[in-house]
């Protein structure tokens, strides 16, 4: 059988291979996508922010994807596309918990924390049900022209002449599908599979990161809302921003933190992080682990009391350490995508945009310069504002892990991130023409210097009003939303992202 003819070979077809095939098909390139599951399937990371829907919406205007563009906010999303599940995100709402306590909270929301990112449920950020939204995207991909395959597994990829390269192709249950790609690029969507990282033996460089946990989680159904949890308990919500399960809910404690993200269809992406710079993982499977988690924490045992595992199929799953770093994103004929190049953790819901970002960034390259002299310089570009990034995000979650077992230091810690985001959101608004820096302010020197010097602090400040009074300071070029400010009360609303 004949080699099929491509200009750019995707490996990996979850949202982000998908939407960079449809991108680059939109713009005229021949594309395949090959991936080696089948759609749809459980996969996790949910959560989008500010960011993710405004480089969303400009990349579905930048290429035209109508079909695409309602995902960037609920209601459209909700009037579209109803048929895949989402769910409401107006923020991010953060709960102390003390092991074996109640969980408890007074006027001044000293265990509490809520930082609005949208302003209306219409408008706002969602979550995201990967396997419903990834099958989606595979889709629009191949409507628009780009060659799909599904489990098909991808050989070792050998040049032919020129700048054209052979990919040997091997279907696991279709025999009428071409032996071989020949493609001029090739990019590696394939996330913690490292697909080109194990035949081009790229270093791994995850030793360098600050941050080393891992994660217990399911998805759930019949999980009580944590709001009910907090009135039954006399708690008044009065004073939060947005209803508190309408967030990337956080339950904070030394050692760790939970995440909650609720969809429309009621039930819950839920997931135990353990620091294990504080303790090694535990020698329990992922069901008894699960329980000892809930008996540490009352409240949280509460909430999870009716509670039973939907997805995935084969129940809970645990991993090993989460972080992943390689010594190189690009080559002479191939680039990796974000979350392939190097991974946190989900704390700041930073995994959705970086790989928006990656793909606004890639397809622009590939676009304009594939077969011309500037492509490799353009590359490598591409790979300093990548590496920058893991390592921006690395600064700013491990700054919040070293403080999780004090929640004032922990909420102050915070602030750096949303200090980042708030200003990258309102810097993208007002940009005229292409928006060019880095996700989180990755490029901007000066803030660099601000952020290691902070996370630093963290260990350093001889008291919390110290560190409070520095991180003022410190921050204060970058404050666009009122941060820091100690007569809110941990409850920020004026943080939401304009409408637009």
């Amino acid at each position: 059988m004949s080699a099929l003819n491509v200009d750019v070979a995707i490996v990996g077809g979850g949202f982000g291979g998908s939407l960079l095939a449809l991108a680059l098909r939109r713009a005229g390139l021949r594309v395949a996508l090959i991936d080696r599951g089948r759609h749809p399937r459980f996969v996790i990371g949910e959560s989008s922010t500010p960011i993710a829907n405004l480089v969303l919406k400009d990349l579905c205007r930048e290429y035209d994807l109508p079909n695409v563009a309602p995902l960037a906010k609920y209601g459209t999303w909700q009037a579209t596309h109803p048929q895949l599940v989402s769910g409401i995100k107006r923020g991010f709402s953060y709960f102390h918990h003390e092991a074996g306590q109640p969980f408890v909270a007074d006027a001044k929301h000293s265990t509490e924390l809520l930082v609005a990112a949208s302003s209306s449920e219409q408008h706002s950020d969602t979550h995201w049900l990967r396997q419903d939204v990834d099958a989606f995207l595979f889709r629009e991909a191949g409507a628009a022209g780009a060659i799909c395959f599904e489990q098909c597994e991808v050989g070792e990829i050998e040049p032919v002449v020129g700048h054209v390269f052979n990919v040997p192709l091997k279907h696991r249950h279709v025999e009428n599908v071409p032996h071989e790609l020949r493609t001029r690029f090739v990019v590696d969507g394939s996330g913690e599979g490292r697909f080109l990282a194990q035949r081009l033996g790229i270093e791994d460089r995850t030793h360098e990161l600050r941050t080393n946990s891992r994660t217990v989680f399911a998805h759930f159904a019949n999980v009580t809302r944590w709001k009910r949890c907090l009135e039954s308990r006399g708690i008044d919500t009065a004073e939060h921003p947005f209803d508190c399960d309408h967030a990337a809910l956080h339950h904070v404690f030394d050692g760790g933190w939970m995440w909650q993200l609720r969809f429309n269809d009621e039930t819950v992406s839920a997931g135990f992080v353990q620091d294990l710079n504080r303790s090694e993982r535990p020698n329990l499977s992922a069901a008894a682990e699960w329980e000892s988690w809930l008996r540490r924490f009352p409240a949280i045992r509460e909430q999870f009391a009716n509670a039973n595992v939907v997805r995935p199929e084969g129940g809970l799953r645990s991993t090993g350490r989460l972080q992943r770093k390689l010594a190189h994103v690009v080559g002479g004929w191939w680039a990796m995508l974000p979350n392939t190049a190097g991974f946190i953790d989900a704390l700041h819901s930073s995994g959705i945009a970086h790989t928006l970002c990656g793909i606004e960034r890639l397809a622009r390259i590939l676009i304009r310069s594939l077969g011309r002299d500037d492509l490799e310089s353009q590359l490598r570009e591409y790979e300093h504002c990548v590496l920058a990034e893991v390592e921006m995000i690395d600064l700013l979650v491990s700054g919040c892990f070293a403080a999780m077992g004090d929640f004032r230091r922990f909420a102050t810690a915070t602030m750096l991130y949303f200090a980042a985001a708030t200003s990258y959101e309102r810097a993208r608004l007002a940009s005229g023409g292409e928006f060019r820096p880095a996700f989180l302010l990755a490029n901007d020197e000066q803030w660099f210097v601000v952020v290691r010097r902070m996370c630093d602090r963290l260990y350093e400040a001889r008291s919390i009003e110290q560190f409070e009074r520095e991180m003022v300071e410190a921050i204060r070029p970058f404050n666009v939303v009122g941060l820091c400010d100690p007569n809110l009360r941990n409850m920020y609303r004026h943080s939401a992202l304009p409408e637009n």
